[in-house]
Formats: C-alpha cells, structure tokens, sequence
C-alpha cells in the first residue's frame, strides 16, 4: 500500500511541463457537441517561442451525443412549444460539427492565453410547426405569405423549417489551462468565428387543403405549385435578409486534457 502510494506520489508530483509537452483534451461544445483537441506547448522550455506560444487542432461533433441531445429536444419539445396563435414547434433536430486549427500565445504564464487561428464548420436545425388556431372561424385557418393570403381548410396545418450556417473563418478568442495534478487538467475556451456566410432559412408548406385568395375573381382557389414556391421564395429571402446581419458564430468548450 505505501509503495503504491509512493508511486501515485511521485507519479503526480513530477515536472509534467518538462515532458512532450502534447496536451490531449475531451470536452463538450456549447454549439457543436462532443469536443477533442490535440496540441503542443512547452511552458518551461528554455525557448521564449516555445515557452510563450502553443498550436492545437480541434474538432467537434454533435454525432456522438446525437441521441442524448435528440432524447433533450424532445423532452423539451413534448407536446410542442407555444409561439403564440395556437402555432407550436416541436421535434427539433440538431446537426452540427467544427475543426479549427489555432495558435496560442502564453503571455504571462502557462495558464491564460489568447487563440487565433481558422475554422471551418456547420450547424443545422430541424423543427416541425404545427398547429390550430383558436379565434379563427372553425373551418378555416387563415394567414399571409409575401402578401397574398392563404388558408388551410379544416382550421389546422402543418409545415417544417430548416435553419442551416454553412460557415468557415477565422476564429479569435481567449481561454485558460489549469492544472489539476497527475499530469490531468481543465480547460475552457471562449471565443467566435467571424464568416462572411450568414445562415439560411428554409420553409416546407404543406399544398394539400391549401386555398389562395385570388384578387381579380374575388375568390378563393386551390393554390398551385407555382403560386406557392414564389410566395414562400419572397417570404424566406426577407427573413434570410435578416439573418445575414448575424456573421458571428460563438464558441464555448470546457473539457479535461491530459500532458504526455
């Protein structure tokens, strides 16, 4: 017992900076799920380069934590989320993954540093709207799309929406290694992508019991194809419009790494 004691002792208590200086990290991603990383630091080497800076590649994926975040949506999602009118959202899908590779600068010490590099990456979010609206007359649910005006016989509908950021650029941002002993440590990264490519919305609206107001007969009338995919393709550029204001895509991953 004392032996293996006098091991454990020694085995924490060695000089885990004057080694290989490979750090290998497992952690999680706020908005890319499961985290991993490999990178090289010498914090006690003689050299000022080496002592002061550092690189690391890093890669993220929601694919291994697929189920569990799935298993959360859904639970979140049950019985779907009120947006008001009656329109609920449910059954979220989430898709999503980065890799990055980054140079650390060490300015005082081996625990803060300040990271700059590149990132590539893409997220993707599914969801389903459905819904009955409560005022509207009992056979008919009506609303606008681009300015013409629809409605579901029946009072009821259901659609889905896809939000997808294709997104690559490069990525700034601050973060901390502290040792824990036995050669284990916590990190945490805080930082953004900056991308010149905004996310884009996507819009499926069911044609089936669809009706459109026709203005020059005065009437309501089956909606075509046509019809639709031009009001739905001017409904989603106004809103992806929108969206292209937001070129910032943030990050924040934790984890534990171990020093080879």
């Amino acid at each position: 017992m004392k032996r293996t004691l006098l091991l454990i002792f020694t085995f924490c208590t060695m000089p885990a900076m004057a080694d290989t200086g490979i750090d290998v990290g497992i952690g999680v991603s706020a908005t890319t799920g499961l985290n991993l990383s490999i990178g090289y630091h010498r914090a006690w080497a003689k050299s000022y380069l080496l002592r002061h800076t550092g690189v690391r590649i890093d890669f993220a994926s929601v694919n291994p934590l697929k189920s569990a975040i799935d298993s959360a949506i859904d639970t979140y999602m049950r019985d779907g989320r009120s947006v008001g009118d009656g329109v609920k959202i449910d059954e979220g899908k989430l898709d999503a993954w980065h890799s990055s590779i980054l140079l650390d600068y060490y300015p005082f010490s081996n625990v803060w540093r300040i990271s700059a590099g590149y990132t590539f990456g893409a997220a993707k979010l599914d969801s389903s709207i459905f819904g009955q609206v409560a005022n509207a007359p009992a056979d008919r649910f009506y609303f606008n799309i681009a300015g013409d005006h629809y409605y579901y016989a029946g009072n009821d509908f259901d659609g889905s929406a896809r939000i997808d950021w294709n997104y690559n650029g490069p990525y700034f941002g601050t973060g901390v290694d502290v040792a824990l002993g036995c050669r284990f440590g916590f990190y945490l990264d805080i930082g953004a992508v900056l991308t010149n490519q905004p996310a884009k919305l996507t819009l499926d609206v069911p044609q089936s019991q669809l009706y459109i107001y026709n203005i020059e007969n005065k009437g309501w009338l089956p909606v075509t194809i046509p019809q639709l995919d031009a009001d739905v393709a001017r409904a989603t550029a106004d809103a992806n419009r929108k969206l292209s204001d937001f070129r910032i895509y943030p990050m924040v991953k934790m984890g534990f790494l171990y020093r080879f």
